[in-house]
């Protein structure tokens, strides 16, 4: 079994930040970690294939969101975004794929 896993430290800028992963072979996506450096930050995060399409959506969240128990096939490359981040803060991003 391998895990790829995209890890990166990101900077909200006007509420606002983004990742794209580099291209995926091909697997199961099992864990989606976004932790801000502050612990009250607000913000919420989607998940988009690179048609530009929400595959995965999240509502606000306070700190941290931590999906764990996926099983959401990807390939190819996803981008990861941050919104209505507030205030703005570093994020930390931990994506595991299971190929």
């Amino acid at each position: 079994m391998t895990i790829y896993e995209h890890k990166t430290s990101i900077t909200a800028q006007a509420g606002s930040t983004a990742t794209t992963t580099l291209r995926v072979r091909g697997g199961l996506c099992r864990q989606i970690l976004i932790t801000a450096n502050t612990a009250s930050t607000v913000f919420r995060a989607n998940l988009q294939d690179e048609d530009g399409i929400n595959r995965l959506d999240w509502g606000f969240h306070t700190g941290q969101l931590n999906e764990v128990g996926l099983a959401f096939p990807m390939v190819n490359r996803y981008t990861l975004n941050i919104t209505n981040a507030s205030p703005n803060d570093v994020f930390t991003i931990r994506l595991a794929v299971q190929e």
